[in-house]
């Protein structure tokens, strides 16, 4: 083989691979809507991040973007407004990091961030989302690690929890542990497509998509409580 025919293969290679691990199938273990990071700590671990614009909420939650040898412990989730009214719903850019804020670091920014967790380091168990959706309908699907849409029901056999703590010298942070959650910072199914004063813009699904369901309206659906600091959890806030 030539040199060249080398130096061609060789990033063809590359290109693929690249393709391959941009993302890969594996959920968020915890998530709390309304809440990000100080933007200090943004600031200072954005070295090792990878961020990704224009993405459904619910592919931030269902999806790892880092590839080794970085393991994804975060990933911020920033709301862009103008596609409230969108399938799919909420869009904006996903940021996903191989460090661990504390939740000293945490800050609220109703509507306009939410925050997702992987291996069980802190947040309320779960994506918090609902499938990724076909953004012209709304039909609920899945998205295979090379990255494909499918619509309907998803082969759960393909997903990939935990992938990455395969790697070489795989180590965890220590996790959050006795803290008490706010209430606003999860609801049922999908973070809402609005601003913190105006009512749910999600448009739902078209007549007879996969997984029909009906968005909740009210302008009470998130973030119209004061928002508490996330803190240790005490005896009073467990019986409140």
């Amino acid at each position: 083989m030539s040199l060249f025919q080398h130096v061609i293969t060789s990033s063809l290679m590359l290109v693929l691979f690249g393709q391959l691990v941009s993302a890969n199938w594996d959920p968020a273990t915890g998530h709390l809507y309304n809440y990000r990071p100080s933007k200090s700590w943004i600031s200072q671990h954005q070295s090792g991040a990878r961020c990704f614009n224009d993405v459904q909420v619910a592919e931030c939650a269902q999806n790892t973007r880092l590839s080794y040898p970085h393991v994804q412990l975060f990933a911020t989730f920033e709301v862009e407004h103008s596609k409230d009214k969108n399938h799919g719903c909420p869009y904006g850019t996903c940021c996903g990091f191989s460090d661990l804020p504390s939740p000293s670091d945490m800050e609220a920014d109703l509507d306009n961030y939410h925050s997702f967790f992987w291996h069980d380091l802190a947040g309320i168990s779960g994506p918090g989302t609902n499938p990724i959706a076909n953004p012209q309908t709304g039909t609920f699907g899945y998205e295979s690690s090379d990255g494909k849409f499918h619509e309907g029901k998803a082969d759960v056999s393909a997903e990939q929890k935990g992938h990455d703590s395969h790697y070489p010298g795989f180590k965890l942070p220590p996790a959050w542990s006795n803290f008490n959650y706010p209430s606003d910072a999860s609801q049922s199914g999908q973070p809402k497509c609005g601003t913190a004063d105006g009512e749910n813009s999600d448009p739902g699904q078209t007549s007879g998509s996969y997984g029909s369901r009906s968005p909740q309206r009210s302008g009470r659906y998130s973030g119209h409580k004061p928002v508490r600091p996330i803190s240790p959890t005490t005896p009073s806030d467990n019986n409140s």
